[in-house]
């Protein structure tokens, strides 16, 4: 069987499992995997600016490494929601990452604004799931990404508030020793 036959048997055995699955919930989803993707590979190129030997703060390398490998889990997920509903995965090219920062501050200030935009994308996802009367899309976004996002962010924000207390080098270290370790959350 060539391609083309295979790529037609796939779309029928997709059809056969998908039920109340709007097109339009679809969609949005391929969004947020292409969002969560795309905060992977902004944590990544985060983490290894940190770990540069002209920077040398292995906390925050550890700290945004292990965000670069939620937000990747977090699309993981998303995409085998896809294929549980009968959707269809639609990647798209990685735009490279696009940030300045000069100061762990503001690369966490950055972090911060990058946590709100995926949480606002998943609260829109939600409120989307609701108004096509999805209760299983609900109650996924509910089970594993809402709740959790709101740590994130309450997480980032007392890391600002306490690098804000120590912007000194000597307190840059000791703050960076800090969060060396520690679990996202």
């Amino acid at each position: 069987m060539n391609f083309a036959g295979r790529l037609q048997i796939q779309r029928l055995m997709c059809l056969i499992v998908r039920q109340n699955f709007n097109s339009e919930c679809e969609k949005a989803i391929n969004k947020q995997i292409h969002l969560e993707l795309k905060s992977s590979y902004d944590y990544l190129a985060m983490a290894h600016h940190f770990d540069r030997s002209d920077v040398a703060l292995p906390g925050l390398y550890g700290f945004f490494k292990r965000a670069c490998a939620e937000e990747h889990e977090h699309a993981a997920k998303l995409m085998e929601y896809m294929n549980k509903r009968g959707g269809e995965i639609c990647f798209e090219a990685l735009p490279a990452p696009n940030f300045k920062f000069s100061t762990p501050k503001a690369a966490l200030i950055e972090a911060l604004d990058m946590e709100k935009y995926i949480n606002e994308s998943l609260l829109e996802l939600h409120a989307l799931a609701n108004d096509h009367n999805d209760p299983q899309l609900c109650d996924f976004l509910e089970a594993n990404f809402l709740a959790e996002q709101v740590d994130a962010q309450k997480q980032l924000a007392d890391y600002i508030r306490q690098i804000e207390r120590c912007e000194q080098e000597l307190g840059v270290h000791i703050f960076d020793n800090d969060i060396k370790g520690k679990d996202l959350h």
